[in-house]
């Protein structure tokens, strides 16, 4: 199972493939290049981004790990079975979860488990 926080590599879904060719022009091989985001809701979570922050279940999350607070509101949206919800933590230069939707499990092909960037940050501390 996965879990909240996880950081993720993963297959992008189709509606990711979709947004990059017919929005951005992307190529057909760059659309299916494996993608890293963090894990911010699992299935039946109800997730939303209001005032820049992230509610999960109507309560505010400690994020100090995000760029800055989100530009864009989002949700509220329950998450299906078998899926999780990604955003990336630079969240308003980030194509996620929260313009494409949700993440199928079964499209995670494993867990990041070192920080290599920023260097002030390198190391694996608060991944596990």
């Amino acid at each position: 199972p996965f879990n909240r926080n996880e950081v993720v590599v993963f297959n992008p879904p189709d509606r990711f493939r979709e947004i990059m060719v017919n929005n951005y022009g992307g190529s057909n091989k760059k659309t299916k290049e494996a993608l890293i985001k963090r894990i911010v809701a699992v299935e039946g979570d109800e997730v939303q981004v209001r005032g820049g922050k992230l509610f999960i279940n109507g309560k505010k999350q400690d994020e100090p790990f995000t760029a800055e607070d989100a530009a864009y509101d989002f949700g509220p949206v329950t998450v299906p079975t078998g899926n999780v919800l990604v955003l990336g933590d630079n969240r308003n230069h980030s194509l996620d979860g929260h313009i494409w939707g949700f993440l199928p499990r079964e499209n995670v092909i494993g867990r990041a488990v070192f920080i290599y960037w920023p260097p002030w940050r390198v190391g694996n501390d608060g991944m596990f």
